[in-house]
């Protein structure tokens, strides 16, 4: 897939009440033409901003996902009539329901090392609720960065004991859906949660820097969050100059030339590699698997994942 813009833009609004120039990054956005936008806010600061910014991607006519935080006054999104569909961010709490505002349909839940060991509980819940959408995106590794200054990338060790917990609880999730970001974890879940978790025949690998762009809350570009390596600002380009420069083919070259770790493994037409953002933070190179993946085996040594940015 070589695309000369992205057909998805996710983008950070607002990080610990900071943001760029929020309209000017919008209407660069929009210039771009993508078909989908995901909108993440996580204060006042971005909910303050959000009418303007749906001003300026309405141009464009992308189909608008806002992904907003449990904070106070959040709730009043719902009452506004935005034209965007809302999933509300749990943070690392079990015990959600509570907080989630009347009318809400949809959550996300980022199973990262800090959090696996509440995940069959948030699965639970969900099963319970009458919300009908999990999304389970990978660690947002550019927030991680900027705030502790290191990325809680999940063993895999780890990663099969949460899914083998969550799978053991027998939950029926009728007509609910789960949305998953990790190859290696949608295939854990859609064997106990077929229906739920939907069909990746066609997963045609990373998506990051080709069909994905990633902006954080100062207009930096990034292949996607969960991919720290910067490849330009909208401050001093359009997203189409960020897309054509060499910053960008480097890494989807990479991106795209298969790992290692992963020659002559059997599974690997269909995973295409997984996350080569997690690999990356995993073991600082894209030759590592992903570390998700159930036929690692620990040819290519985790690291530290505190690379700056």
């Amino acid at each position: 897939m070589d695309l000369s813009l992205p057909i998805r833009v996710r983008w950070d609004v607002d990080f610990r009440e900071r943001s760029g120039r929020v309209k000017r990054i919008a209407r660069k956005v929009a210039e771009a033409s993508p078909l989908f936008v995901e909108i993440h806010v996580s204060g006042s600061r971005g909910l303050s901003e959000l009418s303007g910014i749906l001003a300026e991607l309405q141009v464009a006519g992308p189909k608008v996902s806002v992904h907003i935080g449990l904070f106070p006054g959040a709730a009043q999104v719902l009452r506004r009539g935005y034209p965007a569909e809302f999933v509300w961010d749990i943070g690392k709490t079990a015990g959600f329901l509570r907080e989630i505002p009347q009318g809400a349909s949809a959550i996300s839940f980022v199973p990262d090392a800090d959090t696996l060991g509440e995940f069959p509980e948030v699965l639970a819940e969900f099963a319970e609720s009458p919300l009908s959408e999990l999304h389970l995106p990978n660690v947002n590794a550019v927030r991680a960065l900027a705030a502790p200054g290191n990325v809680p990338v999940p063993e895999i060790d780890r990663l099969r004991e949460a899914t083998g917990k969550a799978v053991s609880l027998g939950l029926s999730l009728g007509e609910k859906r789960i949305v998953v970001h990790d190859y290696f974890l949608w295939k854990s879940l859609s064997a106990a949660y077929p229906g739920a978790a939907g069909s990746r025949l066609e997963f045609s690998g990373c998506q990051a820097g080709s069909a994905l762009a990633y902006l954080d809350w100062e207009g930096n570009v990034y292949p996607c969050d969960s991919l720290p390596i910067r490849l330009g600002s909208l401050d001093e380009s359009s997203l189409e100059e960020v897309w054509a420069s060499p910053a960008r083919e480097r890494v989807v070259a990479a991106i795209r030339t298969t790992p290692g770790a992963c020659d002559g493994c059997g599974e690997y037409r269909g995973c295409r590699g997984g996350c080569r953002g997690m690999a990356y933070l995993a073991a600082l190179t894209f030759d590592a698997p992903d570390p998700a993946c159930p036929e690692e085996t620990g040819a290519t040594p985790p690291k530290s994942a505190s690379t700056k940015t």
